[in-house]
């Protein structure tokens, strides 16, 4: 069974859990200092009471001596805040703290202490009464009024205050961290959909909202750049279409005039016109087919007739093409070892090859040599086409692979070619799952480098048929 990967939280994530974590402690410590508080509003009478109990105990030891126990009340009420009215059960005074004494308690109260043998009374005053002794017969009691307990403590209310303000203050800065990179990143949405291209969110941040924000902008670049390619697609092939087709009307025209003559010299042109024409459109259809199986779904086969080709038999048609198509250069051939079998589509492959070496005879001067090799790779074949042209400027070498483009910009009918030859020969290239290079220096020529994959499992066989062909 596979493990599962520890996934690091993102910043945003991290964020939330950190501020919620945050509140809920502020929260949690307001709770606990008022559950405090109420804690000891709601032991407080007891506390009375306990306290009161002792006090009497300690104070009953000196009921028969008037003089002491008058000393224990005045000490209680200077230390404690006490005031203590201590009378016998017929109401007789013994001793008092308080001025003026507590009134004596009425027969039913007296019953009620006889009973209970302490009886707190919270309102008006805090007054605990308590009987002497402990226990057996009431013989006397004493009452004691308690200091009025202190009310909320101004601190308490401060520390509420701040409490609740921090986690307001907290929860609305958070808040408006998300909720102002989501609007922008919303109404960069609606600006764009609206069809202004250039608008982009203008969000840098470090968290998954920058990352958002990050991708919508690369998004938009990418649609801007489509867009401003389709439309410059279809100029240049309008462009394209509409030089050739001028000038069969020009021989039209001529025709129509009755010259017998004028028309025969110009079906050459015409015929030579049309084979442009046909080879454009054969091109733009080659190469927005090849972009739409790709496009619709990335991992799909593009349209390909694929079967079982002899990579040496391609390369030697191209140059046989080359010669007969460009006999004012020289080209020399160079096959290393024994090539392998391929499987691929012999006509779009050779179509790869052939726009290669073209380029290299449009963009190199008469009598110069081009070269043209091939050697076998460990799992595949690789195929060079060198030149001893113009090259190209490192200006133009991001733009060489996009349609109509071309490093001479001269579109006269000498070198010929609508700037689809490459973009035509990398797409068959990477439909068969292989890569097309580049590498150039004004004035020293360019190198054309193609890799393919070879036939899974045939290299053994692509061997062993190569090396009979060359026997016989």
């Amino acid at each position: 069974m596979k493990a599962r990967r520890f996934r690091i939280p993102g910043r945003l994530l991290l964020r939330i859990y950190l501020v919620g974590l945050a509140q809920l402690l502020l929260i949690a410590f307001a709770f606990n200092v008022v559950r405090r508080y109420a804690m000891e509003e709601g032991h407080r009478p007891r506390f009375y009471e306990r306290n009161a109990s002792y006090l009497v105990s300690e104070w009953a030891r000196f009921r028969d001596q008037p003089e002491a126990l008058q000393e224990a009340l005045d000490r209680a009420g200077q230390q404690l805040r006490i005031r203590v009215t201590m009378r016998a059960v017929d109401g007789r005074l013994l001793a008092a703290s308080a001025s003026p004494p507590m009134a004596p308690l009425s027969a039913e109260e007296l019953r009620q202490l006889e009973t209970e043998r302490i009886v707190h009374s919270p309102e008006p005053h805090h007054i605990s009464t308590v009987a002497i002794p402990a226990k057996g017969p009431l013989e006397a009691y004493a009452m004691m009024e308690h200091p009025a307990p202190p009310g909320l403590p101004p601190d308490l209310w401060v520390i509420l205050a701040v409490t609740l303000g921090c986690t307001a203050i907290t929860s609305i800065v958070f808040a408006r961290s998300l909720a102002l990179p989501l609007q922008k990143l919303a109404s960069a949405a609606r600006a764009f959909g609206a069809g202004k291209l250039s608008t982009r969110t203008g969000v840098r941040r470090r968290d998954e909202l920058g990352q958002v924000a990050e991708a919508f902008d690369e998004m938009a670049e990418r649609i801007t750049h489509l867009l401003h390619s389709q439309k410059e697609l279809l100029a240049n092939v309008s462009h394209e279409l509409r030089t050739p087709l001028a000038r069969i009307r020009v021989a039209l025209d001529l025709a129509n005039e009755g010259s017998a003559e004028l028309a025969r010299e110009s079906l050459g042109d015409i015929a030579e016109d049309l084979t442009e024409l046909e080879r454009l459109v054969s091109d733009v259809l080659t190469a927005a087919r090849l972009d739409l199986a790709t496009d619709q779904t990335p991992d799909a086969t593009p349209p390909l007739r694929r079967e079982l080709v002899e990579a040496s038999s391609l390369v030697d048609k191209a140059a046989a093409r080359f010669r007969s198509a460009r006999p004012e250069h020289r080209l020399e051939v160079s096959v290393e070892g024994t090539l392998p079998l391929l499987e691929a589509d012999p006509v779009l492959l050779r179509r790869a090859l052939d726009n290669l070496l073209d380029n290299a005879g449009k963009y190199s001067e008469p009598q110069t040599t081009v070269r043209l090799l091939a050697r076998p790779l460990e799992h595949g074949l690789q195929v060079e086409v060198r030149d001893e042209g113009i090259g190209i400027d490192a200006a133009d070498m991001p733009h060489l692979f996009t349609p109509f483009f071309r490093s001479d910009r001269s579109r006269a009918r000498k070198t010929g070619g609508v700037g689809l030859g490459l973009v035509l020969a990398r797409r068959i290239v990477v439909a068969h799952g292989g890569t097309l290079t580049l590498e150039s220096q004004p004035g020293q020529g360019t190198t054309a480098r193609v890799i393919l994959p070879a036939a899974p499992g045939l290299e053994q066989a692509a061997g062993q048929t190569d090396l009979a062909r060359h026997i016989s």
